[in-house]
């Protein structure tokens, strides 16, 4: 009755192994991921495919976040910078909890 919806499809292990894969070479880690899915649009929610899709952080889902990548001019995946938030998982009260420490953010 409704077209195709993808509910209910947890990434997490996906965005793990991409995280965990920081400084392989691409090629091998992007074949490795993309054969155990139906689709490979995940692994680029988290991998930025260009300069300007480059992000800190990504939000997935309501309530998760993780540290986005990109694919260095090596062709190596790459966390943020030097200074960023380390890689991983992130609740929103951790992030809460740095913007207030930094007083970047305000409670009313």
């Amino acid at each position: 009755m409704h077209g195709k919806h993808r509910r209910g499809l947890d990434y997490t292990p996906l965005f793990r192994f991409l995280l965990s894969r920081v400084g392989a070479e691409w090629d091998g880690v992007y074949r490795e991921a993309a054969a155990r899915l139906d689709r490979p649009d995940p692994i680029f929610w988290l991998v930025a495919r260009n300069e300007h899709e480059r992000r800190e952080m990504v939000r997935v889902g309501e309530s998760s976040y993780f540290s986005g990548l990109y694919v260095d001019d090596d062709g190596i995946p790459a966390d943020r910078p030097a200074g960023s938030p380390g890689r991983g998982s992130v609740t929103v009260l951790q992030l809460l909890y740095a913007h207030l420490q930094r007083r970047t953010f305000r409670l009313s």
